[in-house]
């Protein structure tokens, strides 16, 4: 999803002094957004909206009244809502971040298998392997 600009986020987000990334632990994207924040050094805190009330709140002002997860606010009061490896790539960088390949490969993990798996299947129909 897009990347929330920070006019409104005074409004709607409070300024943090470091990433806030608000899930809960059935998100799928939890892992692999976790997973690249992880390899970029990217101090963050996690805060799981099923527990924290006023954290769900948030996620719903932020997000047009949905619980889009993981939802990622910046110390800038930007956000970024079920952000692709690409477009947290591209933010983490604009906040000043080294991001390594291999956060980007974390981040495209998922579908790096499934395509790895539709290819072999793919190749096994047409008798090739």
């Amino acid at each position: 999803m897009p990347e929330h600009p920070s006019p409104n986020a005074t409004e709607a987000t409070p300024v943090a002094k470091q990433l806030m990334m608000y899930a809960h632990p059935a998100c799928p994207m939890l892992p692999p957004v976790a997973a690249q924040l992880r390899l970029a050094r990217v101090p963050y805190q996690y805060i799981n909206i099923y527990q924290d009330h006023t954290a769900r709140e948030l996620v719903r002002q932020v997000n047009h009244g949905y619980e889009s997860v993981p939802t990622l606010v910046f110390p800038d009061g930007s956000t970024l809502t079920e952000p692709s490896a690409g477009a947290l790539r591209r933010k983490l960088q604009e906040q000043g971040y080294s991001v390594p390949w291999t956060a980007w490969l974390a981040g495209n993990l998922g579908y790096l298998v499934i395509a790895t798996v539709i290819l072999f299947s793919v190749l096994s129909f047409l008798e090739v392997i």
